[in-house]
């Protein structure tokens, strides 16, 4: 039975569960697929560093539900013979940098992007913009440095 506070109140949780992945630490998380692939989507708990390694497979980081940790969160994405595909919302800055041989690093919106383009030259209204979340007061992003040799490491914005 968990401890009560004197209020009567059970006590907060913690924001971030402990790790308890071997590739993982209080820094530091590991998502590798070799010859298979391999994700994370949904609510999940990124480290301050997340390194992923695709060889001859795929890896997919799904960032839309994840919890990040407040400032910038570290993705070295490896793509060799494989890709790894970061799918961000809409809100989430990212700064990707990288370097490519007979591959590909790139940075995507989904159709719905572009369509803010057609409705102005149409001279449709912009949307109203979106009330900010009161829970998100901190500031988060992501900070992508790739490499890609016969591979693909893209970032994919969505709408949730």
């Amino acid at each position: 039975m968990a401890e009560r506070s004197p209020s009567g109140a059970p006590p907060a949780a913690p924001s971030r569960p402990p790790p308890t992945d071997v590739f993982r630490d209080d820094a530091r998380e590991t998502v590798i697929a070799v010859f298979g692939d391999s994700a994370r989507s949904g609510t999940w708990y990124p480290a301050d560093r997340v390194v992923a390694v695709a060889g001859f497979g795929d890896v997919e980081l799904d960032f839309r539900d994840a919890d990040l940790p407040v400032g910038p969160t570290e993705i070295r994405p490896f793509a060799v013979f494989g890709n790894v595909e970061l799918i961000v919302p809409r809100n989430l800055e990212v700064e990707l940098n990288g370097v490519s041989v007979f591959g590909s690093i790139q940075h995507t919106t989904d159709r719905k992007a572009g369509q803010k383009l057609f409705d102005r030259v149409l001279g449709k209204p912009p949307p109203a913009p979106r009330p900010p979340d009161d829970d998100d007061e901190e500031e988060r992003w992501l900070v992508v440095r790739g490499w890609a040799l016969f591979g693909d490491v893209r970032v994919r914005v969505v709408d949730r």
